[in-house]
């Protein structure tokens, strides 16, 4: 593969700030999963013992993700191919099958760091593994879900619990669960939920014929309330989560300030459509999402 090309496609489709994204994801529920589990994080290969599965393990999440965008590429190729030929894969500047040779290779790093973890990190691996691949043929009723796109993002996001699992049982005892699990699985996701129909509402003159989006689907105002209230509901059980880790009340004041910055710029997206308003609505539920897991991160180690 031309690495100059490869390096290109992940400017595109995949880029460092979401691998940053994913990085601080991991941070965040192993910051938990210590506070938790405070013996048994330190003594897996863990941060405090300076061990090299720490890294290995971010490593693994940004792989997951990576995989997840070469399925969709493999699901979208032939659409994308006439709404965006000019980008690097559909340019032909990297193919699919090089693509699935990195995706391959992820899955061998992966499998490896959950071994080093652990048999039941193993298992949550195959699991979250097991429900991508359901994703990838859209659960064999694609036509059905095709039509339905709000159920089309639920179904596709309970990925992200599958994942929170999976991290957190490399720093748990074997399927150890606690309360903060389940409010790190909703919290991740109400987040992806949100930013997920966010990206995707756009004003009346700029929906295009063969591109879903959920202002298209749900109509323009319905969007844009559903992703606030989505937001409002992963506030609650961030403010939640972060009581349950005796916060101080900073964190608590940045997330509701963002909040309501949000709220102000869908509700004059909602007076004045503008797409250039909505791209920053967008930006704000994506900074919410980063300063929520931040927050925790910040909460647990200092």
């Amino acid at each position: 593969m031309n690495v100059p090309s490869f390096i290109a496609y992940l400017n595109q489709r995949f880029p460092l700030v979401n691998m940053g994204l994913f990085a601080v994801l991991f941070l965040t529920v192993y910051s938990v999963a210590e506070r938790t589990w405070p013996v048994t994080a330190s003594g897996t290969f863990g941060w405090h013992e300076g061990g090299p599965a720490f890294g290995f393990g971010m490593v693994a999440v940004i792989s997951f993700f990576f995989r997840l965008r070469v399925f969709d590429e493999q699901k979208d190729y032939a659409l994308d191919s006439i709404n965006h030929p000019d980008r690097v894969l559909q340019s032909g500047r990297v193919t699919l099958p090089q693509l699935q040779r990195v995706a391959i290779a992820g899955a061998c790093l992966e499998i490896t760091w959950s071994a080093l973890m652990g048999l039941s990190t193993v298992v949550c691996w195959l699991l979250a593994v097991g429900y991508s691949l359901l994703m990838r043929y859209e659960f064999f009723i694609s036509d059905f879900l095709k039509k339905r796109l709000v159920l089309y993002a639920v179904t596709h996001m309970f990925i992200m619990p599958l994942i929170i699992w999976w991290v957190w049982s490399a720093y748990a005892p074997a399927y150890g669960a606690a309360n903060a699990l389940y409010l790190l699985a909703a919290l991740s996701l109400l987040g992806g939920f949100a930013f997920e129909i966010a990206r995707k509402v756009h004003v009346p003159e700029a929906e295009r014929d063969l591109i879903d989006s959920y202002s298209k689907s749900m109509g323009y105002q319905a969007a844009i309330v559903t992703v606030l209230l989505v937001l409002l509901i992963s506030v609650l059980v961030q403010c939640y989560l972060l009581r349950t880790l005796n916060a101080s009340l900073i964190p608590f004041i940045l997330i509701g300030l963002l909040y309501l910055a949000t709220l102000a710029i869908y509700l004059l997206s909602l007076s004045r459509p503008r797409e250039k308003t909505l791209k920053l609505a967008e930006l704000l539920v994506s900074l919410s999402m980063l300063v929520s897991y931040l927050s925790i991160i910040l909460v647990v180690h200092f």
